[in-house]
């Protein structure tokens, strides 16, 4: 099959066509388990469309799969429903019989890209890869092959291989093989405790199942002896991301590449670092593209595409976040979207820029592009909050049922801080009570003028008011920063964090899916604009200034509110 014939059948209307059949299927099987039928009753019937008789239609099959659970599955389906596949087979025509066949998806929202890759993901995967007809390409975890289909039609490599574990996804790559006629080879496998080395592939795309365990795959890794050696000493926090990429680099022939989606997290998680630290030191990270949220259905998070070769001394850095043409419930990367990120990938540009392995050594090996592009304040000479900073500490976790123990009904010195009693940038006056604070937690009490920071997202920013009498223990989902007050005024830090601007950098450097957070790291790389301490001093005058003036109107305001609600008492 070229690449005109499979434009083509993209944009027919096969929905009918697989309507008809799944309706006779929805009784009895799960979306899931209906989607391989669906497929083999469309290939079926085309085989049986174009030969000049029914007996002939698996013989034929036959020859061209070699594979005997995907002849067994055809059988069965034949044998289950061939009178209905006869009727499919007169009703439609072979190129709608075609399009069933390759294209049909399984329509719950939660299944949507599980097995399957994106046009416009494989599309960039491919151009990053530059892939062509002498390459050997290997599709790690290839799903029911739409990567393996998509590279073969658009670069004509000749060899073509795709591992998947699942057996229904494999009965499907298979069948979609045969109507296409590609050379693809679909071998069914687990990649992380099998080594597939030697078939020689130049050229690795690996969209692995996300967001597993790495004790959930520990039983595989030492099954791999290679695999093993990059993970012996790693921690059981260690994203498992990382292991399915570091088999997608195991499995290339160099000098070659590999291509791999992951989660956002491994790129700069603590537990990561030190896997991080290898690739990098290793020269194994060629370049990293931080992609825009939804791309598959099955997740809205955002995924990053990591690309693996060797002796790379530099790595481009590309966000892409906002590259991206937006859909009502899943977003796309369209042909112009795909072009602007390969672009940028070997360009430095706007949203790009190529890193020296030591300047990503030094920012703890991070690999997420928003760490190096776009984080620009716009300061001239801005300074970093870890210089003007003695300490920079996180509040205390403590279990609720602990918690509940410690609170006091009656008003104490003992106080606990939580993100819900700061509003409008300020400390309540009136916080809860505790009896006593523990000995162990003292390390988590503020001290006077710490400015507080919001550890998640939306980031509330306020200084703390301390007198001598007072303790107040911080909650875990808070941080306290102790400001060298030599250096800077702390209440000009806070206005400033509290302004746009420096809103704008907190949340730039947020990182996280449904809920961001920001880090002590980055919060030390927040810069804070370099103005001589006289300003700094106005500045925090007047704020404090109109601070007081706020207060005593809301005194008013409260004032006002009661006297409103007074004005009958008298007369009823």
């Amino acid at each position: 099959m070229d690449k005109k014939m499979y434009e083509n059948l993209k944009h027919k209307n096969y929905n009918e066509a697989v309507n008809d059949f799944t309706t006779i299927l929805r009784e009895k099987l799960s979306t899931e388990d209906s989607m391989p039928i669906v497929v083999a009753a469309s290939t079926l019937a085309l085989v049986m469309k174009e030969r000049e008789t029914e007996s002939e239609t698996i013989s034929y099959v036959e020859k061209f799969i070699d594979d005997e659970t995907t002849l067994s599955f055809l059988r069965k389906v034949q044998k289950d429903y061939g009178n209905r596949i006869k009727d499919y087979s007169k009703k439609y025509d072979s190129d709608t019989l075609r399009a069933a066949a390759l294209f049909s998806e399984t329509k719950r929202f939660s299944e949507g890209d599980i097995s399957s890759t994106p046009e416009g993901i494989s599309n960039l995967a491919i151009s990053l890869l530059s892939l062509t007809k002498d390459d050997v390409m290997l599709d790690l975890g290839s799903g029911v092959a739409s990567f393996s289909i998509q590279a073969a039609v658009k670069s004509n490599c000749d060899m073509l291989y795709g591992v998947e574990i699942n057996t229904n996804n494999v009965i499907i790559a298979n069948l979609r093989r045969f109507i296409t006629g590609l050379p693809i080879k679909i071998i069914q496998g687990n990649i992380v405790s099998q080594d597939y080395s030697d078939l020689s592939a130049n050229k690795v795309f690996s969209n692995f199942p996300l967001g597993m365990r790495f004790s959930a795959l520990e039983k595989y890794i030492v099954k791999n002896s290679k695999l093993k050696k990059y993970f012996k000493e790693a921690k059981r926090t260690v994203s498992g991301d990382w292991v399915f990429g570091m088999a997608s680099y195991l499995n290339t022939k160099m000098p070659g590449k590999a291509v791999a989606l992951m989660s956002n997290a491994g790129t700069w998680n603590k537990p990561d670092e030190q896997f991080r630290k290898n690739l990098v030191e290793g020269g194994f990270v060629e370049g990293v593209i931080l992609l825009p949220p939804r791309l598959l259905s099955s997740t809205g998070i955002p995924l990053t595409m990591i690309v693996l070769s060797e002796n790379n001394k530099e790595i481009k850095m590309v966000d892409a976040t906002e590259i991206f043409t937006a859909g009502r419930r899943q977003n796309s990367l369209e042909p112009n979207d795909v072009e602007t990120i390969i672009n940028a990938y070997h360009n430095n540009t706007k949203i790009s820029k190529r890193l020296k392995n030591n300047e990503v050594a030094q920012q703890e090996f991070i690999l997420n592009p928003q760490r190096y592009i776009g984080t620009d304040s716009g300061l001239v000479d801005g300074i970093p909050l870890g210089d003007l900073t003695k300490a920079i500490n996180r509040g205390a976790m403590i279990k609720s049922n602990e918690l509940d123990e410690l609170v006091s009904t009656e008003e104490t010195n003992y106080h606990y801080l939580m993100l819900q009693n700061i509003q409008d940038g300020v400390v309540d006056s009136n916080l809860p009570s505790l009896q006593t604070i523990d000995k162990k937690y003292e390390k988590y009490c503020i001290n006077d003028k710490n400015l507080i920071i919001s550890k998640i997202s939306p980031f509330k920013v306020a200084m703390a008011h301390v007198n001598e009498e007072q303790v107040i223990l911080a909650n875990g989902n808070l941080y306290f920063i102790e400001l060298d007050e030599q250096k800077v005024n702390p209440i000009f830090v806070q206005v400033f964090l509290q302004s746009e601007i420096g809103m704008a950098q907190l949340n730039r450097f947020a990182k996280g899916a449904a809920m961001k957070n920001i880090s002590i790291q980055d919060l030390k790389m927040i810069e804070i604009p370099n103005i001589p301490r006289e300003k700094q001093d106005l500045i925090a005058e007047e704020y404090e200034n109109l601070e007081d003036e706020l207060l005593v109107l809301q005194r008013q305001t409260d004032i006002i509110r009661d006297r409103k609600s007074k004005l009958l008492e008298e007369v009823i």
